[in-house]
């Protein structure tokens, strides 16, 4: 008699489960459970192994074994195992062949048709790649569907959903968490709204916060491990998995232990339920919000759903099912083993639906979501300076040699990430195609994550006064006091130049396209160095210095490349700098002694802080008027624009406090407390999150952009003035003045 097959191809396992007459039950995949691990193992004799044969070798093979691989679908690098490259669709192909291989044995005979299940969360590019897997794995005759519909049609047919009734499945898995509405209606069950989600939050997540908690709470004993020491790499695999085990003990026990057995040390790390919840309320908060966001794009509220739905293994965690029915006030839904809940609706939508091309799933009564970025290859010419064009040439040609000898097709362009992304016209000008360009390159960002993790900090010679991330992604560029610019390398986290100023140098800017560096440079009131020096970024050189009219502050440069905007601190203007000819054009007054700059998306808008009147002037770019001054809290100091959103935020240094403001009517839509006079910030790459730096706490606090919550606080070094955030949006910098150091923030997962 034939059967239907489902498949969950998991972040951090694979599950399958046959249906015959429509009724499913799970396939054993693994050696003691019923689910494999989703982890694969590059044998001696060039072979792949997956499950527990590979999860077996990994103490004494590190380097061959590779977990949670399909978190790196999309990204063009491939897969290193043992020395050689493999592409992850190439590895979940062999995943899924070995999934089938397995089924065809116990079962007699191969499955009549296979559904395979995907994130709701995943874009056109990715469920493109996807859909290569099972052509790979040499599979015809197959449907795809997102997770929480497989999830839905598992339970839909139960007694949970009466005709009518609204369910939000709340899935959180190892890698990933959806957020999906369904409705019954018909007798059929069918998707509400946008599905939502977070493409990097699950298991593994809260497996990486024990294990910086073990590493914080040890004095940086993990932090300090030399991977290249034998038998380091294989103590760090073992510790990593009983991270795992103490995550699971953890959902039945109040405390577990940990054994920590490095090669020069070892010890009992003891962690509580109590504490181990604290370390990932701030993700559980996020994932609520997520929910509660997907509620909204249906045109419901939270009260009209009949439940909901938990899904995904990382579920089972205790605190998420008490967080859950607390914030939304509804009867929470969990099955005895929530994880296998998306294999079993896939094995009986596989004998439901005729074989198609993956498809996004019915929405209705929805707007558009965001769309996902996606890379690009092609890009519109860059003009660069002859001597960058030949460096940039060889470094790729090096780069494709050693690609192509590894077996891998790439497509290379030079990439400059300086300018926001989702811009509107290009304004008219040269510099228009540094505009487009920019805004393809963003494409390529990564999703930042609620909770950043902290590297190991890189300490510096001079004062770091304020620290900005060159456009190329390669270089940090770190004002000092000391009258000295030092650029640090990002690769190597070490300085490589240092720029002799004249005048200390307070604040540090950038050209969209990267060739020029703006230092804003001024001695204490009263004195005699009041000027902007211009760097050329292809051999760290003073082009120009030019002279303004007192302090000058973060100064900025206008989307299209055109015009520098320089803020006069003690002179109430801003100073518009002409960047063809590097000449002073125009002077625009503004309220008392406005602070830092930052434009629109388009660039038709500009604005400014101003510190002594507590105010945001909105300057028309065209007329160079001051259009309107928003009312804010006590001392305005940093301002910038979401890259995404029609969000602007500011921080106010004297009221600890950060206000976000509307950028379509230019209202205050919430005023945020964060920690103790609050200097800088950024927004994420992709726009959800914003990184405050408070300068009397000594930490960040990460503002979530559609909640407008605070997710996470992070300790740096002390007196804190500024972040850098790379182009791509993975990782932070914190310039720590007192401490000499800069703070490392590991963005995405």
């Amino acid at each position: 008699m034939g059967y239907n097959l489902g498949v969950d191809l998991g972040t951090t396992f694979v599950a399958a489960a046959i249906a015959r007459d429509g009724r499913p039950e799970m396939c054993t995949l693994g050696s003691q459970t019923v689910v494999s691990p989703a982890v694969v193992h590059f044998t001696e004799e060039s072979r792949l192994a997956f499950g527990d044969a590979a999860e077996r070798r990994a103490l004494s093979q590190p380097d061959r074994v590779e977990r949670a691989f399909k978190r790196r679908l999309g990204d063009p690098t491939p897969v290193v195992l043992g020395g050689v490259p493999h592409a992850v669709t190439a590895i979940m192909a062999a995943q899924l062949r070995d999934v089938l291989d397995t089924v065809s044995r116990v079962e007699g005979e191969p499955p009549e048709r296979v559904a395979l299940t995907y994130p709701a969360t995943w874009g056109p590019y990715r469920r493109e790649l996807f859909e290569e897997v099972p052509r790979l794995a040499g599979l015809n005759d197959h449907v795809t569907l997102t997770e929480p519909e497989a999830a839905a049609a598992f339970y839909g047919a139960s007694r949970l959903l009466n005709e009518g009734d609204t369910l939000a499945v709340y899935d959180l898995g190892g890698g990933t968490f959806d957020a999906t509405l369904l409705r019954k209606r018909g007798g059929a069950v069918e998707v509400v709204g946008n599905p939502d989600g977070m493409e990097r939050l699950g298991g593994i997540d809260f497996d990486e916060a024990i294990l910086q908690w073990i590493d914080y709470r040890n004095g940086g004993a993990l932090s300090d491990l030399d991977l290249s020491h034998p038998g380091a790499a294989a103590a760090m695999a073992r510790l990593r998995q009983e991270c795992v085990h103490a995550k699971e003990a953890l959902s039945a026990d109040i405390e577990t232990s940990i054994p920590v057995l490095l090669p020069h040390r070892q010890f009992l790390a003891r962690l509580t339920r109590a504490e181990f919840e604290g370390l990932i309320r701030a993700s559980v908060e996020s994932t609520i919000g997520t929910l509660i966001r997907a509620v909204h794009t249906a045109r419901l509220e939270v009260g009209q759903l009949s439940g909901v739905l938990l899904v995904g293994g990382s579920s089972r965690i205790p605190l998420i099912e008490r967080m859950v029915a607390t914030e939304t006030g509804r009867p929470t839904v969990t099955d005895a083993h929530p994880k296998y809940a998306v294999a079993l609706g896939a094995a009986v939508v596989a004998g439901l639906r005729p074989a198609s091309a993956m498809a996004p799933p019915p929405v209705v009564a929805a707007s558009e979501p965001e769309p996902e970025p996606e890379p690009t290859t092609v890009h519109p010419p860059i003009v660069l300076p002859p001597r960058r064009r030949r460096r940039i040439a060889a470094v790729l040609a090096i780069v494709a040699t050693v690609l192509l000898l590894a077996g891998t097709a790439v497509h290379l362009a030079v990439r400059h990430n300086g300018g926001p992304t989702n811009a509107g016209a290009p304004l008219p000008g040269p510099s228009t195609t540094a505009v487009a360009a920019t805004a393809s390159a963003n494409a390529a960002v990564t999703s930042a994550v609620a909770v950043p993790s902290i590297g190991r900090p890189i300490t510096l010679t001079h004062t770091p006064d304020y620290v900005g991330a060159a456009p190329d992604g390669r270089r940090l560029y770190i004002a000092s006091g000391e009258q000295t610019v030092s650029v640090l390398d990002v690769a190597t986290g070490t300085v490589t130049s240092q720029i002799p100023t004249p005048g200390p140098a307070r604040f540090v800017s950038f050209s969209p396209d990267g060739r020029y560096a703006y230092v804003s440079l001024w001695d204490q009131r009263g004195g005699q160095v009041h000027a902007v020096s211009v760097v050329d970024t292809d051999d760290n050189t003073i082009k120009k210095t030019i002279p303004v009219r007192t302090r000058p502050y973060l100064a900025a440069v206008t989307p299209d490349g055109n015009w520098l905007y320089v803020p006069n601190h003690d002179g109430h203007t801003v100073t518009v700098i002409d960047n063809r000819r590097l000449v002073p054009v125009a002077e625009i007054t503004v309220p008392p002694e406005p602070h830092y700059v930052s434009f629109s998306v388009d660039g038709t808008r500009a604005y400014v802080a101003d510190h002594e009147s507590n105010t945001i002037s909105v300057v028309d770019t065209a007329t160079r008027r001051v259009l309107t001054n928003i009312g804010v809290g006590n001392s305005p100091h940093a301002v910038e624009q979401n890259p995404r959103r029609p969000l602007l935020m500011n921080v106010n240094w004297d009221d600890d406090t950060v206000c976000v403001i509307d950028t379509t009517d230019h209202t205050v839509r919430r005023t945020i407390k964060v920690g103790a006079q609050p200097l800088g910030l950024r927004w994420s790459a992709d726009g959800r999150y914003a990184y405050v730096v408070n300068s009397r706490s000594d930490n960040v606090s990460v503002i979530r952009a559609d909640t407008l919550q605070v997710t996470a606080t992070l300790p740096t070094g002390a007196a804190p003035t500024s972040i850098a955030v790379l182009p791509d949006g993975s990782r932070g910098y914190v310039s720590n003045s007192k401490a000499k150091t800069l703070t490392v923030l590991n963005l995405t997962r």
